[in-house]
């Protein structure tokens, strides 16, 4: 039979004091995988979880890993025991088949409850769980996806190893999102100009999408992209050398066309600024004449807009 034992846990609650815990969840490097992690604020230390993690619909969660966490290793909501002898120790992925009804449907569906408890007497020494850790893994069909946490009330929530607390649980939920290229694709990462944007610390004003016409801000000014406040930084950074540039405050950003030839702002970076300075809107860089990229994307300073 099954027993759901953080059920039990919670039948002798009393009058409840507050405590804190809060439910983290991150995207792991650039991958399909959310690792969800808990801070505990209370003296009194987690016994177990009982938690819905649901995912953006559409997407589907393929699989669990729970064996992330060394402590939280009982579970609930899958074990079976039989005349007193556990057959089956179970995952941290409640059958979504049992009681109570609100369980989630499990793996390959947008939702999984998960319970995960923790046993060692007494129940807060020195080698009882710490008060912060990693809990499991798990891995979404498709990115983007918005990932949302809240307890599982129907089996207990988060529940202390003090009966008497009721802990308040905050869990933010977190967004998993493909990985991004850089802005600047520059042809081949061996050409020139991906290698010196590498250089210099890929600056992001290489990406604006009219810094190749002279706008070193990526904002507009009135009716004009190309203005006076680019033209102080242009003049600050021309005719610089390397080590001179390095000290100019966005001084990289007045190379146009991303090439050195003597000094990497230069005359070919004056002819083209000369040509768009104060009329109005130029092309954007991924528009004839072409002389810089190709981008994967723009980036697009606070405030500003890429028309």
């Amino acid at each position: 039979m099954r027993k759901v034992i953080l059920i039990l846990a919670v039948v002798s609650f009393a009058v409840p004091a507050w405590a804190a815990v809060t439910i983290n969840c991150e995207q792991v490097g650039t991958t399909n995988v959310c690792l969800v992690k808990y801070v505990n604020g209370e003296a009194k230390k987690v016994r177990a979880f009982a938690l819905d993690i649901t995912v953006t619909t559409g997407k589907t969660i393929t699989a669990v890993d729970d064996s992330v966490s060394a402590w939280y290793t009982i579970y609930p909501g899958s074990i079976v025991i039989v005349d007193g002898n556990v057959t089956d120790s179970g995952t941290a992925v409640a059958d979504p088949c049992d009681l109570p009804s609100d369980t989630k449907g499990g793996i390959d569906t947008n939702g999984i409850t998960i319970e995960m408890g923790a046993l060692y007497s007494p129940p807060d020494d020195a080698n009882g769980p710490p008060n912060s850790g990693d809990l499991l893994r798990f891995t979404v069909s498709a990115l983007p996806c918005h990932v949302t946490i809240k307890e599982n009330q129907g089996r207990g929530g988060v529940v202390l190893t003090d009966p008497n607390l009721n802990p308040t649980v905050t869990a933010a939920g977190c967004d998993l999102v493909p990985p991004q290229l850089d802005c600047l694709i520059g042809g081949n990462a061996g050409t020139s100009e991906k290698t010196d944007w590498v250089a210099w610390g890929s600056p992001n004003c290489w990406c604006y999408c009219r810094q190749c016409r002279g706008d070193t801000d990526g904002k507009k000014s009135g009716a004009n992209w190309v203005t006076n406040l680019d033209l102080i930084t242009f003049s600050n950074a021309y005719g610089k050398t390397d080590a001179q540039l390095k000290l100019v405050t966005n001084g990289i950003c007045a190379d146009l066309n991303h090439k050195k030839a003597g000094t990497r702002v230069g005359n070919p970076d004056l002819v083209i600024f000369s040509a768009y300075y104060g009329k109005g809107v130029p092309p954007r860089c991924d528009q004839a004449p072409i002389i810089t990229g190709p981008y994967d994307h723009w980036v697009i300073p606070a405030g500003s807009t890429c028309p």
